[in-house]
């Protein structure tokens, strides 16, 4: 099975730079909706059996658009679903972004795991919920054909793919660009995902 990880198009959170990652309140920008339909384009010569969604209205519309395009049914997977940052959810304010980024940052290069953004989710909390359920997917669908296509966020896709894709690690992820509708790709390979492609990237075996 192909695992096909894509991030949300662009949406007014990203235009208005707010950190907006636990309520619906933000959906696709015009060009969100654009991103989306060229996604769902490029991803017609893969045979996608299924769509699993972020619950967070961003993902979900990009998911909507997808799935209608593609003509596959679609699932909402809360362990998609981007890191609460607690305090700092609804703020846009250059203090806000540096305690975040710092963090972030600090959690690619193995560091203060057990922290929390604002108090919210840490690195650990994300772990324990996206982890077991890529996991899963990957034993239950072992040996079959197709794709599966998993739509998220940035920062959860940045975090904890290298956890699980036995050819990329988090230096190697924080190198390389993810836009909105941005997408990896991974194959299952003796119970293991190796990526093949990082965001427009061909990717070796290491």
């Amino acid at each position: 099975m192909r695992f096909i990880f894509a991030r949300h198009g662009e949406s007014t959170a990203n235009t208005a730079k707010i950190i907006s990652n636990r309520n619906d309140e933000h959906g696709l920008t015009a060009v969100g909706i654009q991103q989306a339909e060229a996604l769902a384009k490029r991803l017609k010569k893969e045979q996608i059996v299924h769509l699993y969604t972020s619950p967070i209205l961003r993902a979900q519309e990009t998911s909507r658009i997808l799935a209608e395009i593609l003509d596959v049914p679609v699932m909402i997977e809360d362990a998609l679903r981007e890191n609460d940052c607690g305090s700092l959810e609804g703020r846009g304010d250059e203090t806000a972004w540096a305690t975040l980024i710092e963090i972030f940052q600090a959690w690619m290069q193995g560091q203060q795991r057990e922290v929390g953004i604002g108090g919210g989710e840490s690195f650990d909390d994300i772990s324990r919920r996206f982890v077991p359920f890529i996991q899963d997917l990957v034993r239950t669908t072992r040996g079959q054909s197709g794709s599966l296509l998993l739509v998220s966020h940035g920062g959860v896709l940045y975090t904890m793919l290298p956890v699980l894709l036995g050819n990329i690690t988090h230096e190697i992820a924080g190198q390389r660009v993810m836009t909105n509708t941005s997408i990896i790709i991974a194959d299952e390979e003796g119970g293991e995902l190796i990526c093949r492609e990082w965001c427009g990237e061909r990717v070796g075996i290491s």
